[in-house]
């Protein structure tokens, strides 16, 4: 809602399941495309395979989401057909996909938790995502929303935060893990699996009541953080 002094207020609360801290969520993108998410509850998840070809990897482009595992190396040998082997030197990179990767779709939004640093105030270069911003005024009954309307269809989803790692990272790695890169983006997502095989569009009905549309440059003159500690 908005108060007196023309700023949103964000009420808090501690006991939220998928985040555990105070906080909000936010939706960059197109006026026109928020404004179907605030007046139909209208989530667009592009399936993963969308992310793998994106070129621009400081933004929405990452080879590394969601894969299944990493694995790195110097040393490369390669078996030869008269049972010698052949050795080169050099840094590789292997990536294990996930079976069905198509199949696989994600929704994404920014974290906003103030006590963690550099998620508030927000760092400007998640402007790049839209020029406006769906601002979640109840995050809790934003997920209880999603939750309902999942269950009720029957798809098999997951949400949490994304935690970032090393860049240079090995082993597993899963949907909820990205480079450290890519931390400024502060993710939560929600991931729904057997998918059409493309993207997917799935609606839980409005969140006018709920949420807030403001462009993405007056998010941090605007927001301001209100906790109530759960008694």
């Amino acid at each position: 809602m908005k108060g007196a002094t023309n700023q949103y207020i964000i009420k808090s609360y501690f006991d939220w399941r998928l985040m555990n801290q105070p906080g909000t969520l936010i939706k960059y993108g197109q006026h026109e495309h928020l404004l179907q998410l605030q007046n139909e509850g209208h989530l667009y998840l592009n399936h993963l395979p969308y992310f793998w070809k994106i070129e621009d990897e400081a933004l929405r482009g990452d080879p590394f989401d969601c894969v299944v595992a990493v694995a790195r190396g110097r040393k490369v040998t390669i078996p030869l057909p008269d049972g010698k082997e052949f050795s080169m030197v050099g840094n590789w990179t292997i990536r294990m996909h996930p079976p069905k990767p198509e199949k696989i779709n994600i929704f994404c939004m920014y974290a906003l938790r103030p006590l963690i640093a550099g998620c508030f105030p927000v760092d400007e270069r998640n402007l790049r995502f839209g020029e406006h911003a769906l601002v979640l005024l109840d995050r809790d009954e934003f997920l209880r929303r999603i939750e309902s309307s999942l269950n009720f269809q029957e798809i098999a989803f997951e949400a949490n935060l994304v935690e970032y790692v090393d860049d240079e990272h090995t082993g597993k790695v899963g949907p909820f893990k990205k480079l450290r890169r890519f931390a400024y983006q502060s993710e939560w997502r929600l991931v729904c699996f057997d998918g059409p095989g493309g993207p997917r569009k799935i609606r839980i009905g409005s969140i006018r009541d709920i949420s807030s549309i403001l462009r993405s440059d007056e998010i941090n003159k605007e927001i301001r953080i209100h906790y109530e500690p759960d008694t």
